[in-house]
């Protein structure tokens, strides 16, 4: 077993998270740290996730996006902070290897970071812009086929929904695709919980 799988095995992201200053509430929700979160938007237990910004791991993977620190080095962190007294010896395709090829393990920069967690946010805003000009398209199409043909006929439940959010939802794609860095972060923490 190494180091990954033993610290995984010993030690929860929750533990860790609440080790590092994060609040987790009773149910297990809390404010993600990797982006600018109001409303309690990370659902940490064993692993975890962030639904506003997508950010998702385990208990070495938490440390390390954290930290700014490599996989390894995080586990080293926790194996450290937490006492766990886990060997951090060779491994058999280390001892075969000539001390030469070990490199350092990098730790990110703050500008590095910064740049991860813009990517991140750009994929995630990407995903969300095409997520909601497919609803758009479809609310369109609704419009067309549920139209009613007369006054007396009543309306179909998909031409009433496409008359309600149609301009909502053209507002936030364009808000996605256009809006400050500032608006879609507050897009992300809020407008799910609408």
């Amino acid at each position: 077993m190494n180091i990954f799988q033993e610290v995984k095995e010993r030690v929860t992201a929750r533990q860790v998270a609440e080790r590092y200053g994060l609040k987790v509430r009773r149910n297990g929700m809390a404010c993600c740290p990797f982006h600018n979160d109001k409303h309690p938007s990370m659902k940490i237990d064993q692993n975890y996730y962030c639904f506003a910004c997508g950010a998702k791991g385990d208990a070495v993977n938490y440390v390390a996006l954290l930290f700014g620190l490599s996989q390894f080095e995080a586990a080293k962190k926790i194996n450290e902070d937490f006492s766990l007294e886990i060997p951090i010896g060779k491994t058999e395709v280390g001892r075969k290897r000539k001390p030469e090829v070990h490199k350092k393990e990098k730790v990110l920069t703050k500008e590095e970071r910064i740049q991860f967690l813009q990517k991140k946010i750009d994929g995630w805003v990407k995903d969300a812009a095409n997520v909601l000009l497919r609803y758009l398209r479809w609310m369109e199409f609704w419009k067309e086929f549920y139209k009613p043909e007369s006054t007396e006929e009543e309306w179909h439940p998909l031409f009433v929904e496409a008359l309600q959010n149609e301009s909502k939802i053209s507002y936030l794609v364009d808000m996605l695709m256009f809006g400050t860095d500032e608006e879609i972060l507050a897009f992300s923490g809020m407008e799910g919980r609408r």
